[in-house]
């Protein structure tokens, strides 16, 4: 996949991986890469928001709106070999589900979403009061069976950030696409959020 070996060339994908994963390395000296999975767990901290609400595990099957489903997969990170099969907010379910509907509702049939992997949820090193071990943050990286940093930017991936923007209660929303935050305690947004990483994963949190 990742090398032609006639030539002994490396791939432009497996370029891309390598050049982000050590920028991230250079800036978080506590990032973890796995190469297996071509996945960066990238450190993003955030501001001391807490979450108090229910928690339940994310389904293995989404169903949407219209009756379609969507299968959803789990990884394990290297850092701590914990699955990401994890209970998280039942905000955070509700919010995949919704940009999944929205994201299929703007997709032609060959394109919808049908598959999602979750590398992250309460799993992981992540930052200081990180939204993902209180539940309210997942990492996905891979759609329809395509790890991200191999398909690049798809427009399944477009389509389904952009989407998560328009969740009522989005917090974060890092990936290949853009790096959107919102700021609860100024009501303002961040479009252009400093955070490394995420070209092999979105990040999606709520507040």
């Amino acid at each position: 996949m990742f090398s032609n070996l006639e030539n002994g060339q490396v791939t432009a994908e497996a370029q891309a991986f390598f050049d982000a994963a050590v920028q991230e390395l250079q800036n978080n000296p506590d990032a973890e890469v796995n190469w297996e999975e071509l996945y960066i767990e990238t450190p993003t901290s955030d501001d001391g928001f807490d979450f108090n609400g229910f928690k339940e595990k994310i389904p293995n099957q989404l169903l949407l709106d219209n009756g379609d489903t969507v299968n959803v997969t789990f990884g394990v990170t290297k850092s701590d070999k914990q699955n990401a099969d994890q209970e998280v907010a039942t905000l955070l379910i509700d919010g995949i589900k919704f940009a999944l509907n929205q994201a299929n509702n703007n997709l032609q049939d060959s394109e919808k979403i049908t598959d999602i992997y979750v590398m992250a949820t309460t799993n992981g090193k992540h930052g200081t009061d990180s939204n993902h071990y209180k539940g309210t943050a997942v990492d996905i990286s891979r759609i329809n069976g395509q790890k991200m940093i191999v398909s690049g930017l798809t427009q399944q991936i477009i389509e389904l950030q952009e989407a998560m923007d328009d969740f009522q209660n989005v917090r974060e929303n890092f990936g290949p696409h853009f790096k959107h935050k919102f700021f609860i305690g100024s009501n303002t947004w961040d479009l252009s959020y400093n955070v490394g990483g995420h070209q092999d994963h979105i990040h999606f949190s709520v507040r």
